[in-house]
C-alpha cells in the first residue's frame, strides 16, 4: 500500500515575520514556494490557502492525486484503514509540514486520507507546478530526495515499534514525538503540547487499545510525570518520561 509523504521542515531559519511564520530547509523557502506573498515565486502558479474546519477532509482516500499541500496554520492527521475497517493513523502533521508529495512520484490514486484535527489552514500546488520547481531549483529536489530519505527511516522505526515494543512504551513514544514536534519548554523544564487526539485516536495511531492508552496516561499522571486534559498534554518531567521509553 502507498503512503503520503511528509517531512517536518528544519525551522534553524524560522523567523516571524508580518506574513507569519516562514520555514527554510537549507535555502529553500518552502512558505515562499507554496504560499508565494513576493516577486520570488512570480514565475510560479499562485495558488491561494484553503482553509479546512476542524473534522474537514482535505481529501479521501482514491481522490486524484494531482496536488502537494503545506501546511501554514492548524493540524491534520494522516490515515487509512485496515481491511478490519479500524482507522490507522499515519502521521500527524504541524505547520511548516508538506504531504501529499506522492502526486509527484506517479500516484494516481490518494491511498490514504487527510483530515483536519484542528482549524487549518493549507496552501496548495499543483503537481505540474512542483515538478518544475524541482526542474529548476536544485535545492528544492535535494529537498525532496530527502523527504523520500526520512519516509523511509520513519515508516522503519514505526514498524519496529510496532513489532518489538509493547503497548506501554509506544504510547510513550508517541506522546515524546508530538512534544519534539509541537511542544514548548516551560520556565520550569516542563514541555507542553497541545492534544489534538482523543484516546482512541492515540490508539489507533500507535496500535494499541482505548483502554490500553487512558491506563497508561493516567499512569504517567498519578507519577507525576505527566498532566493532561482534553486540550493538552504536560510532561512534568521529561527526562523521566524518557527513560521509560527506553
Amino acid at each position: 500500500m502507498g503512503q503520503t509523504f511528509f517531512l517536518r521542515v528544519s525551522s534553524q531559519a524560522q523567523h516571524m515575520s508580518d506574513s507569519g511564520s516562514i520555514w527554510y530547509l537549507e535555502e529553500v523557502d518552502l512558505f515562499e514556494w507554496f504560499c508565494p506573498v513576493t516577486k520570488a515565486a512570480d514565475r510560479y502558479e499562485k495558488m491561494p490557502k484553503r482553509h479546512f474546519k476542524k473534522g474537514e477532509f482535505i481529501y479521501f482516500s482514491d481522490d486524484t492525486a494531482d496536488k502537494v499541500f503545506f501546511i501554514h496554520q492548524g493540524a491534520v492527521k494522516i490515515a487509512g484503514y485496515a481491511p478490519s475497517g479500524e482507522e490507522m493513523i499515519k502521521a500527524i502533521l504541524h505547520p511548516g509540514e508538506i504531504f501529499g508529495e506522492l502526486a509527484v512520484f506517479g500516484e494516481e490514486k490518494r491511498q490514504d486520507f487527510a483530515q483536519a484535527i484542528e482549524d487549518t489552514e493549507v496552501c496548495i500546488q499543483t503537481r505540474e507546478m512542483v515538478v518544475s520547481l524541482m526542474r529548476d531549483v536544485n535545492s528544492f529536489g535535494r529537498f525532496l530526495n530527502t523527504l523520500v530519505g526520512r519516509r523511509v527511516i520513519y515508516t522503519q522505526k514505526r514498524m519496529e515499534s510496532l513489532l518489538f515494543k509493547d503497548a506501554r512504551t509506544r504510547v510513550i513514544e508517541y506522546v515524546l514525538e508530538q512534544a519534539e514536534k509541537n511542544g514548548k519548554t516551560l520556565l520550569d523544564g516542563a514541555i507542553s503540547l497541545r492534544n489534538y487526539l482523543t484516546h482512541q485516536e492515540i490508539a489507533n495511531y500507535t496500535g494499541t487499545s482505548r483502554q490500553t492508552v487512558t491506563t497508561v496516561l493516567n499512569g504517567l499522571r498519578e507519577g507525576r510525570v505527566i498532566d493532561f486534559d482534553r486540550k493538552k498534554i504536560i510532561i512534568r518531567q521529561p527526562e523521566a518520561l524518557r527513560a521509560q521509553a527506553s
